[in-house]
């Protein structure tokens, strides 16, 4: 059952007390789901994520019926109305219910993971389609007692060549020799914040290499961090039982850093572009 907090959500254009969560009983058939962080009452790269939204409904046969300029004054009437001003939205559409808009249960890393880095552990799984967000119970059920069995912040996922792929709800980014390594487009979820920490990337002159690393060879990296709309970037500490200064990583620190700047100048941007935001 989907945990929907604050005090109404949409069923397509229909406001509905969050009381009411019926509708999450029944749905039947096709769903994908998107996710985007609130912050500072800002919608954060909101036509990323409805893009995405838009192929994985595309790929999956689903009818989108509304337009972004619909859909973009939901989820500010939602975070308007329900004075919300951090806070994750999730986005579901289903072949019978059609499209839910809804405050979901939002839990952000503590600012110690960011000085410190995180814990992880490595778990034999694959998603069936990496590239669509779609609900799989089964999936996030085993992740999750995982995560809870190792007690690690997040799960990398290992296939069956034995290369670790990405996070159970994240992508991970290699530092090695001065290069960051990260696994190839095709073979996981395409997160926005992948993105934009690939274009920071770009910008500030890091050679990426698009290949998957082998478990064997993770004694030898220099660092890493994964990516996630709830995470941002985030360093990582431990992968198992192995250390990783990923925190003193100049790369890693700088990636950081920019990224701050960048979702700052977003936030700002957006703020003049409507000021009523």
């Amino acid at each position: 059952m989907e945990q929907v907090e604050e005090i109404f959500y949409f069923i397509n254009d229909q406001k509905t007390p969050v009381e009411d969560t019926t509708v999450f009983n029944h749905l039947e058939g096709k769903t994908i789901y998107e996710v985007i962080r609130v912050q500072q009452g800002i919608a954060l790269f909101l036509a990323d994520h409805l893009e995405r939204f838009k192929a994985s409904a595309a790929a999956t046969g689903l009818s989108l019926k509304d337009s972004d300029t619909v859909i973009t004054q939901r989820i500010y009437q939602l975070i308007s109305e329900n004075q919300v001003t951090h806070k994750n939205i999730k986005l579901i559409l289903n072949t019978s219910k059609g499209l839910l808009i809804f405050f979901t249960k939002t839990v952000y890393p503590p600012q110690a993971y960011y000085l410190n880095g995180m814990h992880t552990t490595l778990f034999k799984m694959e998603r069936i389609d990496p590239t669509i967000k779609t609900l799989r119970n089964d999936y996030q059920k085993a992740v999750l007692a995982e995560r809870e069995k190792q007690q690690a912040y997040e799960v990398l996922l290992v296939d069956q060549t034995n290369h670790v792929t990405e996070g159970s709800r994240s992508n991970l980014f290699i530092v090695k020799d001065s290069k960051l390594y990260t696994s190839p487009a095709k073979n996981v979820l395409l997160g926005i914040v992948r993105k934009k920490t690939l274009a920071l990337c770009e910008t500030l002159g890091f050679e990426v290499v698009e290949e998957n690393i082998s478990v064997s060879k993770l004694t030898e990296i220099d660092g890493a961090f994964i990516t996630g709309t709830g995470n941002n970037i985030l360093p990582i500490q431990s992968i198992g039982d192995l250390q990783l200064n990923s925190t003193t990583n100049p790369i890693i620190k700088a990636l950081m850093r920019e990224y701050t700047n960048l979702v700052e100048a977003y936030i700002q941007e957006q703020q003049i572009i409507d000021p009523l935001i």
